[in-house]
């Protein structure tokens, strides 16, 4: 059950995705460029982790903006790098 839980967080963009957006909410084209990657890449990811419940969006007239959905991630990646990431 835990590896397939974590499995969403097995690639290296979505983790700098959630760690841009530990620091708030961003629209798709900020992510984007950040990212440098393609906007069409990066909705892969967001889907990915908006169906698993790790983020949450808005629209605001054509734009679309992600934020973390649980306030906790944030302590989650600290404790994580604190322990995998000496």
């Amino acid at each position: 059950m835990g590896a397939r839980c974590l499995r969403v967080l097995g690639h290296p963009v979505r983790i700098q995705l959630l760690e841009i957006l530990t620091e708030g909410e961003q629209s798709v084209g900020v992510l984007a460029e950040e990212l440098g990657v393609s906007q069409s890449n990066l909705s892969q990811h967001l889907a990915i982790l908006r169906d698993k419940g790790i983020l949450a969006d808005r629209r605001a007239g054509h734009q679309v903006f992600y934020r973390l959905a649980d306030p906790r991630i944030p302590e989650f990646f600290s404790l994580m790098k604190e322990i995998f990431c000496r």
